[in-house]
């Protein structure tokens, strides 16, 4: 049998100054609606609550259950206790209690001020249209911010900061953070210069990594550059035509779909391609423009199947500049790496190496 979902409007006049509200004798109850003047005292149970306060100095403890709690006007205390908790805050007296510390919980704050996460809370949410702050903890934060000029700092942990529509600021800090951009004039401090940790851009706007960022992602479908720094960089490009450019440093580059430009930089560059609808023929596809095998730089094309014609997973052999006779067979000639998938004999893709008029088996993994 199902419980009832029921709502309590309960109203206190101006001359009380505490009332109390337990569910825990109302096990069906799951939401309170505090209306009136006076300053409230509820307690949840073991459901997952949802307790919205008046204007006053509310108290509000969620008990067990993914409780929603939101105090409303006033300097209000809000209690999470076990289970996925939503605080919703909006003024800067608000204090949030959250006892619970098992590791599997994740719990939110939305606020409409500046806030800073307190212990054992785990993600930051800003609402609203105005320049708002937000700061996380030691744990592993995801804050994002709202339509205004955001400052977002994660402190330590593997964050993910995501300023939203404005100008923002993301700083990261200690741990792998991952900064969601979408705009060209958000701006991001990485200020960890540890080397075991991994920082990743995922930018909707052309962007250039700067200092002790490693890994670069654009998404969508427009044609965006991707800059690389003098650390050894990851970019993947979207779905457009991507010029990326490694830099300095031994990067990994991914045009992904679309006609792309790539540019290792110095260093020992690997050119990655990941499916067969990533490779074109022509204008359609993919070229290099520094392709340096004495520097170390590889065309890798292991990650698909090189022959259509069987059940197997098969790899490419390379014939140099020889005419193709069967499926699974690498080229190159004119400048020009030819493959072919599908044994009609003809070229199924091409990648452009700029400049390089010979190429050998070492300068590819399959």
């Amino acid at each position: 049998q199902g419980r009832d979902s029921l709502t309590l409007t309960y109203a206190a006049s101006a001359s009380s100054s505490v009332v109390d509200l337990n569910l825990s004798n109302l096990r069906n109850v799951e939401s309170v609606i505090l209306s009136g003047t006076g300053a409230f005292t509820v307690i949840g149970n073991e459901l997952s609550n949802s307790l919205i306060g008046n204007a006053s100095a509310n108290n509000l403890q969620g008990g067990a259950g993914n409780d929603n709690l939101d105090g409303g006007a006033g300097a209000d205390t809000l209690s999470g206790g076990t289970g996925n908790d939503i605080y919703t805050v909006d003024d800067l007296k608000d204090v949030i209690s959250e006892t619970s510390t098992l590791v599997g919980e994740t719990d939110t704050v939305r606020s409409s001020v500046n806030w800073s996460l307190g212990a054992n809370l785990e993600n930051l949410t800003l609402t609203g249209s105005a320049n708002l702050n937000g700061s996380g903890n030691a744990s592993n934060n995801v804050m994002t911010g709202n339509a205004g000029n955001n400052a977002l700092s994660g402190g330590a942990g593997n964050d993910t900061l995501d300023g939203g529509a404005g100008i923002d600021t993301l700083i990261g800090g200690a741990g792998n953070d991952t900064y969601v951009i979408d705009n060209a004039q958000d701006v991001i401090r990485e200020t960890s210069t540890l080397t075991s940790e991994t920082d990743t851009v995922v930018s909707s706007v052309s962007w250039i990594l700067g200092a002790n960022l490693e890994n670069l992602t654009l998404t969508g479908t427009t044609a965006f550059m991707g800059i690389g720094n003098e650390l050894d960089n990851v970019l993947i490009g979207n779905a457009g035509n991507n010029a990326l450019d490694g830099g300095a440093g031994n990067d990994t580059l991914i045009g992904g779909l679309g006609g792309d430009s790539l540019h290792g930089g110095d260093g020992a560059d690997r050119f990655v391609f990941n499916t067969l609808g990533e490779l074109g023929k022509g204008f359609g596809g993919d070229s290099i423009s520094d392709f340096n095998s004495l520097q170390g730089d590889k065309l890798d094309l292991s990650k698909f199947d090189a022959n259509l014609l069987t059940t197997f997973v098969d790899t490419f052999s390379f014939i140099d500049s020889n005419d193709f006779t069967a499926a699974g067979q690498l080229r190159f000639v004119d400048q020009v790496l030819y493959g072919n998938v599908n044994g009609d004999l003809g070229a199924d893709f091409e990648i452009q190496l700029t400049g390089v008029n010979t190429l050998n088996a070492n300068d590819l993994i399959v």
